[in-house]
């Protein structure tokens, strides 16, 4: 076989040695022109690359290597390294860590007791899902885990149904009175006082009411050591002199405005009173459902307001009634539960009793606690203890009395328990297995002991979770937060304080399982890090946008350097190599936060080390470790998730954070505005300058300045000078600016404040010492003089040489009283001196006037 043509290529050759046995009925002298031989190379090709796809490719026996075997050396696979931390979680099944492994692959269920719906959200309520949104956010998007996460809202409850019956009860009372158009009159004062004394007898004692003024002063702030007696103690005593002090304060008669003020302050005393005695006849569920819904939407907006990702699944109890009753009636066929005077409880030891169960896994010790387990069966379930078969058992489904919503059930009228709730609406989305719950810490028992042994024998299972985990409690300054201790603060409250970042951070920065302390430290401590990670990111944008605008010029070397970038590079894979490991170790935040926050300072570092050299700083490199750095950030909730390298989220007030800016000119004009009332008061001043030598180099400074404080900082700009004369322009957060600015101020008020206080202490100093000047010296040892004493004689100075008696002063007394009088004749000299220039008396008269001492 021959070719007619040009010459082909060797790799055309060696394919038409692998093509020939294809070729072979082919007449020895045919020739075969380039199309027909491209032709069979394409027909060959693809069925290589369709052979290659079914079977993997052996070497052909001529791809020989002169010397060698004529075969591919083996490949030996990298062995895995076992030092590689996985995920593990704190299960409090087992009070250990454990590796964490989902049921189904990837997807992850996962299901957190939300709230019960009553009141405002307070700040220990947002250790709780603030924690959960953050190990949430590591589970998806740093373990790339697919969450499901389904949270409940708890709008039947004994605490709902009193709140609202006393809530309304309340506003009907003040509504007659104030539709009555009389203000605070004595008949108002005289009903109000009845029932503010029968609340100080049943809380202190009759007595406590007759010497309301003396037993309060003794009693406020009692510490007996029983925490829980504490604090209703003290509330009961809050409450009561809330109301006793809005009555002392509005005396009769008054006007509307008084009466508000004194039905506000007693509105704790009145609604329970009231609800004792009317409670009863309120029945409309929509007095209920409306309470509800409103703390509902409150509790919302302040998830909205921390960054709290939405639940992927919500329920409430409310809409899932007829679905408790059916799991309600399963467990009762399965052995594990009773009737009794239309209420239905869990049987535990009919439960306990299988050897495939076991009541109380995550806290066996709290089995028995009476009063933990009354608290669970809530406020209006008391005194049931003769319906129960054992002091344990708990109520899945409540009869319901006068004054309580009630649904239709095989047992008659009732409500749901408030444990039996999460179990269903749990099931309900994701069946019989659960791979994550989560709650607060004092939910372990009985409400999550509950759940476990009410799911387990509604299904027959023996683990319906896998893996139980505790939020850790919140302290206020190392005080449990209460009311009655005056230091309970909302989410709305805490928001007004600090910025939602911040708050996130100072949750961060202690590990979710433990207790943490909610202080002025643990904010200071968090906003730090939040001004270093801010400022770290601005400094790296403005640092790559000025590299981009003024590229430093070629070398032809490398800026991988070693002891800078090398040594940086190093940094970056230490930090993330930590940060690994903490969220491995039961996402443990606080260790990644810190390795973080150690990668800034050594990146920082790194900077100034560049700059110090003259050198510039490796981009590539830079902007490795900020997006890292935006990366984790941006994971736990701290930066807007658009964001390339920043830190925080984008303020529309900032530079660029107008999105909704309809052109160029609606963006840029603020910007040229500022350019161009700086061009025109240069302009003023340069031909000022030639009319006269009136502007000086400090004139313009103070210009520029000022359009670097003021002007530019409004507009979030900031333009830091460099040693090279060229000014790092940053694009900042303006109310960031602003804050810095005023807080700057504040500091610069507070020394010149304190300056001015120096000075005048030691103007005030000065003229106490002018002012003992003004004895003359001859008379201070004479009758009538500051130092006047047991003397009968004095020489002509003054200087007293003997005593009353006629004895001559001792050598040691006369030594005495000369240094006495050579001090006074020193300041007299002084006092003098000032006085024939004058002295200004009024700093040391209001000095002593604000002591008290009297001017002569």
């Amino acid at each position: 076989m021959y070719l007619r043509g040009p010459p082909i290529s060797a790799v055309t050759s060696t394919l038409i040695r692998r093509l020939a046995p294809s070729l072979a009925h082919r007449p020895a002298a045919a020739a075969l022109t380039s199309t027909q031989l491209h032709r069979h190379l394409r027909s060959f090709t693809t069925t290589i690359t369709m052979s290659a796809s079914t079977a993997p490719a052996t070497p052909p026996p001529s791809a020989t290597v002169k010397g060698g075997s004529g075969r591919q050396a083996p490949w030996h696979a990298p062995e895995p390294d076992t030092s590689v931390p996985v995920l593990k979680l704190f299960n409090t099944l087992t009070r250990k860590k454990e590796v964490f492994v989902p049921t189904k692959g990837r997807r992850v269920t996962w299901y957190n007791c939300g709230p019960t719906v009553y009141d405002s959200a307070h700040i220990g309520h947002a250790r709780l899902y603030l924690s959960v949104d953050v190990m949430r956010r590591v589970l998806e998007e740093y373990f790339n885990l697919d969450v499901q996460l389904i949270m409940n809202i708890t709008d039947i409850d004994d605490k709902i149904i009193l709140r609202a019956r006393q809530s309304h009860l309340f506003e009907q009372f003040a509504d007659r009175h104030r539709a009555a158009g009389k203000g605070l009159t004595k008949e108002v004062v005289d009903e109000i006082f009845e029932f503010w004394k029968n609340h100080v007898a049943r809380a202190f004692g009759d007595t406590a009411a007759e010497t309301w003024a003396d037993f309060h002063a003794k009693n406020k702030g009692l510490d007996t050591g029983d925490l829980v007696a504490d604090y209703k103690r003290n509330l009961k005593l809050l409450q009561a002199a809330s109301a006793w002090d809005a009555i002392q304060a509005n005396p009769v008669p008054g006007n509307a405005d008084a009466l508000s003020a004194v039905l506000e302050a007693s509105r704790e005393i009145l609604g329970p009173a009231l609800d004792a005695a009317l409670g009863h006849t309120v029945s409309d569920h929509e007095i209920f459902r409306n309470l509800a819904a409103f703390w509902e939407n409150d509790f919302m907006q302040d998830m909205e307001a921390l960054g709290v990702r939405p639940a992927d699944v919500l329920t409430r109890v409310s809409e899932f009634v007829p679905e408790i009753v059916e799991f309600v009636e399963k467990i009762i066929k399965n052995g594990y539960a009773y009737e009794a005077d239309g209420s239905v409880y869990f049987d535990t030891r009919a439960f306990h009793a299988n050897p495939n169960h076991h009541y109380a896994k995550l806290e066996p010790w709290s089995a028995n606690s009476e009063a933990l387990v009354a608290e669970g069966e809530g406020d209006l379930s008391t005194n049931l203890t003769r319906q129960k078969r054992s002091p344990a058992d708990f109520a899945l489904w409540k009869a319901s009395k006068p004054g309580e919503p009630a649904w239709p059930s095989p047992w008659g009228p009732g409500r749901p328990g408030w444990h039996i709730e999460c179990s269903v609406m749990a099931s309900a989305v994701v069946g019989d297995k659960l791979d994550i719950h989560t709650g607060g810490e004092d939910l372990a028992f009985p409400h999550h002991d509950n759940e476990l042994a009410q799911s387990e024998a509604h299904f027959g299972c023996k683990q319906w979770v896998n893996y139980f985990m505790h939020v850790g409690h919140l302290h206020v300054e190392g005080q449990k937060m209460s009311k009655s201790l005056k230091n309970f603060t909302t989410i709305k409250e805490a928001l007004q304080q600090h910025k939602a970042s911040t708050l996130r951070m100072m949750y961060l920065q202690q590990h979710w399982i433990n207790t943490m302390d909610f202080k002025a430290a643990t904010a200071a401590e968090a906003m730090a890090a939040e001004t270093s990670l801010r400022n770290f990111a601005t400094n790296v944008r403005a640092i790559l946008a000025d590299l981009r605008a003024n590229p430093p010029k070629f070398t032809a070397r490398h800026d991988f350097r070693q002891g800078l970038e090398s040594t940086l590079f190093e940094q970056l894979q230490d930090a993330q190599a930590k940060v690994h490991a903490g969220l491995c170790d039961n996402v443990n935040t606080p260790v990644a936060v810190d390795a973080i926050l150690d990668l800034v300072s050594k990146s920082n570092v790194y900077l100034r080390q560049i700059a110090a050299a003259g050198l510039a700083p490796n981009p590539n490199l830079l902007a490795k470790v900020a997006r890292y750095v935006t990366r984790m950030t941006k994971i736990f909730g701290l930066t807007d998730p658009g964001a390339d390298i920043g830190y925080g989220f984008t303020d529309s007030s900032a530079a660029g954070g107008d999105a909704g800016a309809s052109s160029k000119e609606e963006v840029a004009m603020p910007y040229l505005q500022v350019l161009s009332k700086f061009r025109d008061e240069v302009r003023t001043m340069a031909r000022s300058a030639t009319k006269d030598a009136g502007v000086s180099a400090k004139d313009l400074l103070q210009v520029c300045d000022s359009l670097r404080d003021v002007q530019l900082a409004d507009l979030g700009v900031v333009l830091d000078d460099r040693d090279d004369g060229r000014a790092l322009v940053k694009f900042v957060d303006a109310s960031v600016l602003r804050a810095e600015r005023e807080e700057k101020l504040k500091r610069e008020q507070a020394k010149a404040a304190a300056k001015a206080e120096t000075l005048r202490k030691n103007a005030v100093k000065k003229l106490e010492r002018l002012y003992r000047g003004r004895e003359d010296p001859k008379v201070m040892f004479r009758e009538g003089g500051s130092a006047a004493g047991d003397f009968g004689q004095w020489d002509s100075e003054g200087l007293p040489t003997h005593d009353a008696k006629g004895e001559e002063l001792p050598k040691s007394r006369k030594k005495k009283v000369a240094k006495e009088y050579d001090a006074q004749k020193k300041l007299h000299e002084e006092f003098l001196a000032a006085d024939k220039e004058g002295i200004d008396w009024e700093p040391l008269k209001e000095e002593w006037n604000a002591q008290g001492k009297a001017w002569d």
